[in-house]
């Protein structure tokens, strides 16, 4: 992420988000979890997963599972438009998680007051967070990464990346050519 994208710092009682859409609804996620931002990129495909889950892709040197959230939750894939971004954040203290996300395209200050919970019986959408109401994009649901996955696919994707990372490392100490 870099500095020329980010506005200003703002009035006390406000944090910075990163401001999405999905169809017609915007969302956000804290500035403070966010790694980086980059163009969508070439993932390796993880077969018996769900398919909302991408694949993964090298990052820093660490092979990094990827979720389209479309997929996740509108069950259609990210378009391949050029508002597309692949979003990498942390997921928790030891995982970076990537993001599919279209329509990316500013970060927005956010009051910290002022946020509705909604968190109804959602079921496997509780990462569908607080909403509150911005005064020109209407309603923003914000995105709680630490439950965006279910426990058994988290050790499934993360576990999976750990041996590809393993791997690459191996091929790389052997001189061979890295498993992507």
């Amino acid at each position: 992420m870099s500095a020329a994208m980010l506005p200003p710092a703002g009035p006390a009682g406000t944090a910075l988000y990163l401001m999405f859409r999905m169809d017609n609804d915007y969302y956000a996620i804290a500035a403070t979890e966010i790694r980086r931002v980059l163009k969508r990129q070439r993932l390796k495909q993880i077969p018996s997963l769900p398919a909302w889950v991408a694949g993964v892709l090298e990052f820093e040197q660490q092979m990094v599972p990827v979720i389209d959230l479309y997929q996740r939750l509108l069950q259609r894939p990210a378009s391949e438009k050029s508002s597309t971004r692949l979003v990498i954040v942390r997921y928790d203290e030891q995982h970076a998680l990537g993001l599919l996300l279209e329509k990316v395209n500013t970060f927005e200050r956010l009051s910290l007051q002022g946020r509705m919970d909604v968190t109804m019986n959602l079921q496997d959408h509780r990462y569908l967070a607080a909403v509150q109401q911005h005064e020109s994009l209407g309603l923003v649901q914000h995105v709680a990464l630490a439950q965006l996955l279910p426990a058994d696919v988290r050790a499934r994707i993360f576990a999976t990346a750990a041996s590809l990372s393993a791997e690459d490392a191996a091929a790389s100490l052997s001189g061979g050519a890295a498993a992507l």
